[in-house]
């Protein structure tokens, strides 16, 4: 019974971890065509989404980003009529450099969240022994270099460093304890090493059209939990030599690696007017997430080895952006396949596949410094799912993100659009 119970424990907060909340929102100007990036390649956030595509920019150019995440989220279950998750805004940020160093070779540097989440229950209600309290924060950081080896093609590639930070908590279900429940704190660091390899083409430019495709590889991370905490209150002495106060543990994750090509078009009304299509195809390696073990340091703790068997899942990413001199009208769309299955939704971060609406703006106020905002509205309710310990629930899932980003350039920039 302990055993089941502390594996449960473990395999919730992981959920979560796992990307549960992946935050793909690393650049303005692609959030608001739906994501898709890989075939269009300008400016600094191709070191994100095709290194290979850095050889598009002249000079150096930075940009900053900050998105605002505000998700609400309610479920229903047998029990309560409505049990809201609560969920403050969160903020991923993101830094990119991208820059000329000679005729062929060019170079780029990434700052981003790519995986985040902040959630919380009252201690007492249903699922308590499933969450009450969780939180992750990721950074990653990638120094890119690029090469153009010939007119048409290029290749870049990317060393990223990746550092997490989480916390969990649940109830313990000990009924012999002074009180109805104990409670189980999980907090760690985690790092990993990975990479991020991009090709791109741009296979037609004439005087009204342009098409570019590109391919884009990031390999998956291996996240390492090396001095992880375990932290058990309101524990009866007779259990706490196998829940003790505290106690270490070692463990680690594989995130998906991501596959994603892409192509854009462009037609050239005149000087002033344009019209780019965007679209990108992913696919991300999620069934590398198929099992969650963890190394108590105290040995009458029970480890865990609990499976989880996530599938792999695809994204489609289309977008429109209309030039109108130095104005720039974006829309967009996105279909993201859940690699959850059905009968394991976790409940603070219950998801499914869908498709959801994107729109942007964006302004060239002058040579050196560009602005865009963009918009996403993502909604589904009434879904059913069977979660952690036979959980089952009904839950309504909305989610707006409002992000913002400025860029600047320094140096000779031989594009007239906004590149971000």
């Amino acid at each position: 019974m302990k055993k089941i119970i502390f594996s449960a424990l473990v395999m919730a907060n992981l959920a979560a971890f796992a990307g549960g909340f992946q935050v793909n929102l690393q650049g303005v100007r692609s959030v608001a065509m739906g994501g898709a990036y890989v075939g269009l390649a300008h400016g600094p956030a191709t070191t994100f989404f095709n290194p290979g595509g850095l050889t598009n920019i002249e000079g150096h150019r930075l940009s900053l980003g900050l998105n605002t995440i505000h998700p609400s989220i309610s479920l229903q279950t047998e029990v309560n009529d409505n049990i809201d998750l609560t969920s403050s805004m969160s903020t991923p940020i993101y830094f990119y450099y991208g820059g000329q160093i000679t005729e062929k070779l060019y170079v780029g540097f990434g700052i981003n969240n790519q995986f985040g989440s902040s959630s919380s229950f009252e201690d007492n209600w249903q699922g308590r022994f499933i969450v009450q309290n969780i939180s992750l924060k990721t950074f990653m950081f990638q120094p890119t270099v690029a090469y153009k080896i010939h007119d048409k093609i290029s290749i870049g590639a990317g060393l990223v460093y990746t550092t997490g930070v989480f916390s969990y908590e649940k109830a313990v279900p000990l009924s012999s304890s002074s009180s109805a429940d104990g409670k189980a704190r999980l907090e760690g660091k985690a790092n990993s090493i990975s990479f991020n390899v991009g090709l791109y083409s741009k296979l037609i430019e004439t005087d009204k059209i342009e098409l570019g495709i590109g391919a884009d590889y990031r390999s998956g991370m291996k996240l390492s939990l090396e001095e992880g905490l375990a932290t058990f209150t309101n524990i009866p002495s007779s259990l706490t030599g196998t829940f003790p106060e505290q106690t270490n543990f070692k463990g680690e994750i594989n995130l998906p690696s991501v596959t994603t090509a892409g192509l854009a078009f462009t037609y050239k009304f005149n000087e002033k007017n344009e019209l780019t299509f965007v679209y990108d195809y992913a696919l991300n390696g999620w069934s590398s997430y198929d099992t969650l073990a963890f190394d108590f340091e105290n040995e009458a703790t029970p480890d865990a080895k609990t499976p989880k068997n996530w599938k792999n899942a695809v994204a489609h990413r289309f977008g429109l952006e209309y030039k109108l001199d130095k104005l720039f009208f974006r829309v967009g769309t996105y279909y993201d396949q859940s690699p959850v299955e059905e009968n394991n939704v976790s409940p603070e971060a219950p998801e499914r596949s869908h498709m959801a609406p994107t729109f942007g703006f964006g302004m060239k106020v002058s040579d050196m410094i560009e602005f865009d905002i963009s918009y996403i509205n993502q909604r589904y309710s009434g879904e059913t799912a069977t979660g952690e310990l036979g959980f089952e629930y009904k839950y309504n899932r909305r989610i707006n993100v409002l992000s913002v980003s400025a860029t600047i350039t320094l140096g000779k920039n031989k594009n007239t659009s906004i590149e971000e």
